[in-house]
């Protein structure tokens, strides 16, 4: 019973339908979040290998602040600084104690600016669905669904720098906007470029629509173009994260009815994107029952000395029926083919799938 709740739960939240909030709730503004630890494997509770990925560690969220829940993007600074961000405009900032499972330092608070309501009749939305930081200036670029628009704010947040509505996305759905957003820093060579993912919107040549921001996204003077992207056959992406070789890791997901919920992490170049071709990338592990899992939308990469670390957050979509969970990775050393451009049936098992290669 509470797996098909869940199902029904997920299904209002997935498909693609104009989101709509009702009342605001009486606000508990308490500044507590408990962090519960958890297995990866109900089945196997000792288990921690999952195709190309490591399972260090993980931890139920709960807080009892009406606005904590929804976690669409996150960004992991050093000191395992957290700044993850709701689909609701809130910020949730917090160190993470893993020695003593504890979230301290912590606040919640909504971001200080955001989209107008899109008519004095309508309830403010600020869906934000992505996020990036430039760690040199401090500064923060958010991807607001809905009204398709990239804002940009000042270091922690203190007010807004600039904003763009994305003209070329006016066609993308409602709730299938900017879901993902990679910022590639630029050198000597070339500018710094900004990658932005459609959920849902279809690309002409296979896969759903992405931009390339030849700038910064937020100004209104940046040119941009428009490329593909195929997911894994069934699945949607809601996040992606540079690793520290330029790679990309991509997060994955999909829901049915029968089977719930699963994700797919996958692997990708972005120096192999092109303007007007699809983009694919190769899978390398997959979250599905019995492993611990939920509507995984939020991905951040960090290093622990050599080891390179992954971490993946859900969003709950503020249902007392899901879960946010935050869990930990090691991302294991392999080899990993890429795959052909074409579309490939999808294997049950994400380490068996063609083209994966994963860590004897």
């Amino acid at each position: 019973m509470p797996r098909i709740l869940a199902s029904l739960a997920l299904f209002f939240f997935l498909v693609p339908v104009t989101f709509v909030r009702g009342p605001e709730p009486t606000g508990n503004t308490s500044q507590d979040i408990t962090l519960e630890p958890i297995v990866l494997d109900s089945e196997d509770p000792a288990r921690t290998k999952l195709g190309q990925l490591e399972f260090l560690g993980g931890w139920r969220m709960t807080s009892d602040h009406h606005q904590f829940g929804g976690i669409s993007a996150m960004l992991v600074m050093d000191g395992n600084r957290f700044f993850m961000l709701s689909d609701a405009g809130v910020l949730i900032g917090f160190t993470l104690n893993e020695q003593d499972n504890a979230a301290e330092r912590l606040f919640v608070a909504p971001l200080p600016d955001g989209p107008a309501k899109p008519n004095e009749f309508a309830r403010k939305i600020w869906d934000s669905e992505s996020l990036v930081h430039d760690p040199e200036t401090g500064q923060f670029w958010v991807g607001f669904e809905d009204q398709h628009s990239i804002w940009r704010y000042g270091p922690s947040f203190a007010r807004k720098e600039a904003k763009r509505d994305l003209a070329i996305a006016k066609k993308w759905p409602a709730n299938g906007g900017s879901e993902a957003m990679l910022r590639i820093p630029g050198d000597a060579t070339k500018d710094t470029q900004f990658l932005i993912f459609s959920e849902t919107a279809p690309y002409r040549k296979g896969g759903t629509q992405a931009l390339i921001a030849m700038a910064d996204p937020a100004e209104a003077t940046t040119t941009f173009k428009r490329f593909g992207y195929q997911a894994p056959a069934g699945y949607r992406i809601t996040d992606a994260a540079l690793l520290p070789d330029g790679r990309a890791l991509i997060l994955n997901r999909r829901f049915t009815p029968l089977d719930g919920i699963s994700a797919i992490v996958s692997i990708a170049d972005p120096t192999k994107i092109k303007p007007g071709t699809v983009w694919d990338a190769t899978p390398i592990a997959r979250l599905k029952s019995p492993i611990r899992v939920d509507n995984m939308e939020a991905l951040a990469v960090t290093t622990e000395g050599e080891d390179i670390i992954v971490w993946i957050a859900s969003d709950d979509n503020f249902s007392v029926v899901q879960e946010t969970l935050l869990m930990k990775f090691r991302l294991l050393r392999g080899k990993a083919k890429r795959r052909s451009s074409s579309p490939e049936p999808e294997n049950e098992k994400a380490e068996e799938s063609p083209g994966f290669s994963s860590l004897e």
